[in-house]
């Protein structure tokens, strides 16, 4: 209880002014400013509470999602993991590996290469027992860049005279692999095939090039360059 200054009458802080004689009440006024001042604190504390309670929910939410992501990735991973094992299974019940290798012996017998190719494809990536065939198929897949190269040559070589020197490039790659190739251990199946792929390689040469066998024989010893320098020659001969 405060009295007021004027006439002495008994206050409360609720009193702004006097009842009696209506003199203001300063103790009211300060006790109203400081409710004020701790309502305003109050409201801001509140709000930056509510705020650092919103960004704690959303990294929440955030973590959540990440969590729910990973785990949907680790479900994906594993069936796509089991579907491919059940792919696998189901192939080698349709198709076995024994008759897979027969028909690719087959279309190799009867240099076939562009089916063998197309067949090897087709499987290779399905099982792991075709080391042997490995370099056959990058052999026959070099020789099918010159015969490619060469052709565009033919057919468009009013406007795309750069296709012969894309052509020489592939006789001087095919040459390069299949020298290092025959240096390796392979096997008698491997060589034998791998020499049928060469023999057609360099009947092609002679019969589309124009190349002797002596010009053959000494491709392995020349750049691409020097290939082009050879070829052209024989092509201008010819003409």
């Amino acid at each position: 209880m405060v009295s007021c200054k004027n006439c002495g009458a008994p206050l409360t802080l609720e009193d702004a002014v006097c009842p009696h004689c209506g003199t203001p009440n300063p103790e009211a006024q300060e006790h109203l400013r400081k409710l004020a001042q701790l309502d305003k604190d109050y409201k801001k504390t509140k709000k930056e509470v509510f705020q650092e309670v919103g960004k704690t929910k959303k990294g929440y939410k955030l973590l959540v999602i990440l969590v729910m992501l990973l785990l949907a990735n680790i479900v994906l991973f594993v069936l796509h993991g089991a579907s491919y094992e059940i792919a696998e299974s189901l192939n080698a019940q349709t198709l076995e590996l024994d008759e897979i290798k027969a028909n690719m012996n087959e279309y190799l017998d009867n240099r076939e290469y562009t089916k063998f190719m197309v067949y090897y494809d087709r499987y290779e990536t399905r099982y792991r027992d075709f080391e042997e065939y490995y370099p056959i198929y990058y052999a026959i897949y070099d020789y099918d860049h010159v015969v490619e190269s060469f052709g565009d040559y033919l057919y468009e070589k009013d406007s795309y005279t750069d296709q012969l020197v894309r052509t020489c490039q592939s006789i001087a790659d095919y040459e390069d692999d299949y020298t290092h190739t025959m240096k390796r251990d392979l096997s008698a199946f491997t060589r034998k095939h791998l020499e049928a792929v060469n023999e057609e390689f360099e009947l092609y040469l002679k019969s589309y090039l124009k190349l002797s066998e002596e010009d053959i024989a000494a491709i392995k010893d020349l750049s691409s360059s020097q290939v082009l320098i050879l070829v052209s020659g024989r092509l201008n001969d010819e003409e």
